[in-house]
């Protein structure tokens, strides 16, 4: 009974890895565009190469922290990486998790003043502090109200995807798409000339979201709830993200030069549901802004403690404050491309650790110990 599988927990941590993943480039398309639609067919292969990525990097962090007993992601990364590469890391991925709030901030500015017009602050501001007043109350509630709607959003997205894919393949579209972005006729930014490293890439720009997040994670699932729920949690992130690229693909003549793309999408394939998926993207900004909030808080201070509680406030005035001042563009870019060659780092450097404890502890390698 010990090692049954506990489905509740499953789907909590599958639900909680759903909602983390999808922030402002997924939702709107953009990250989607550069990342998988930019190869056509050859995206399938990226989404399994950005899956794949992401479960074992995730698994790393878990398994440092079941093994040695280790509860933050600052042991983690020492764990890992040595005392002062470790500290360096770790100071570069709290400053990168708060940048990438203020993406978010910055994002759900765009969103709605692209879609009603509304001045950049407001959107600003409603997404700083619906997840100001949600990160006071710690990560279980966190987890708790992001685990029930990312697999909600993720599900729409699919579906609206979905239906443009057969739409493209009976009106042949999607072929001529596809023929378009191999000919290079239609021009898009690209993180990266090959599909196998776009979809690593993407990954391990997301793996460093993850240290805190994981291992409070393995505090409140067992490992093998955690190892299931996040696999299948990823696998379903990578091919929603395919199934959306090759839906981007059938329309990409009008999509290409598109901030939002995929609210196009969404507009052509159901009608008038352009305005309901920009409330989406404003819930898909919230279920990532939370925990990259707590992530970038509670390594200075312990969940529901004065000091959290006040850092957590400040946090989200300076965050609005610069979201406002510096252009969502220039943020993104910059946060995006250097945290993705970052993480792949620590991510290479992290599973050669685990293979070497593989062969210096054999078949007990994974078993709770001291080092």
């Amino acid at each position: 009974m010990k090692n049954k599988l506990n489905w509740k927990s499953v789907f909590t941590v599958m639900g909680a890895i759903l909602a983390f993943n999808i922030g402002t480039g997924f939702a709107t398309g953009q990250e989607v565009m550069q990342y998988f639609s930019v190869f056509g067919w050859w995206s399938i292969l990226t989404g399994v190469a950005f899956a794949a990525t992401m479960a074992i990097g995730i698994y790393c962090f878990a398994y440092a922290s079941e093994r040695f007993n280790l509860t933050n992601g600052e042991q983690v990364l020492k764990y890992y990486l040595g005392n002062t590469l470790g500290t360096i890391i770790n100071y570069f991925y709290i400053f990168y998790l708060y940048m990438c709030v203020i993406v978010m901030y910055s994002g759900a500015a765009s969103a709605l003043n692209e879609q009603y017009g509304a001045p950049l602050w407001v959107g600003a501001a409603i997404i700083a502090g619906i997840c100001c007043i949600t990160s006071l109350f710690g990560l279980k509630n966190i987890v708790n109200v992001i685990s029930k709607i990312g697999p909600v959003l993720i599900l729409i997205a699919l579906g609206i995807s979905l239906v443009s894919v057969v739409k493209g393949i009976a009106s042949g579209s999607l072929v001529e798409g596809a023929k378009l972005v191999a000919s290079g006729e239609i021009e898009h930014m690209k993180a990266s000339n090959s599909w196998l490293i776009a979809g690593i890439i993407l990954a391990t720009s997301t793996i460093l979201w993850y240290p805190n997040f994981a291992v409070e994670l393995k505090q409140e699932h067992n490992m093998k709830n955690l190892m299931v729920g996040q696999t299948i949690g990823n696998f379903l992130v990578g091919a929603c993200e395919v199934v959306m690229g090759l839906a981007m693909v059938a329309n990409i003549a009008a999509v290409a030069e598109l901030d939002v793309p995929f609210l196009y999408v969404a507009s052509q394939t159901i009608s008038g549901f352009g305005s309901i998926y920009a409330v989406m993207i404003f819930a898909a900004l919230y279920t990532t802004t939370c925990p990259l909030l707590w992530s970038s808080i509670s390594p200075f201070a312990k969940d529901g403690t004065a000091k959290y509680k006040i850092l957590v406030v400040v946090g989200t005035v300076v965050g609005f404050i610069v979201a406002m001042l510096v252009p969502y563009d220039i943020i993104m870019n910059y946060v995006w491309v250097i945290s993705g060659w970052v993480g792949l780092g620590v991510t290479v450097i992290m599973v050669i650790r685990v293979i070497y404890n593989r062969i210096k502890y054999g078949k007990n390698y994974s078993l709770p110990a001291a080092e």
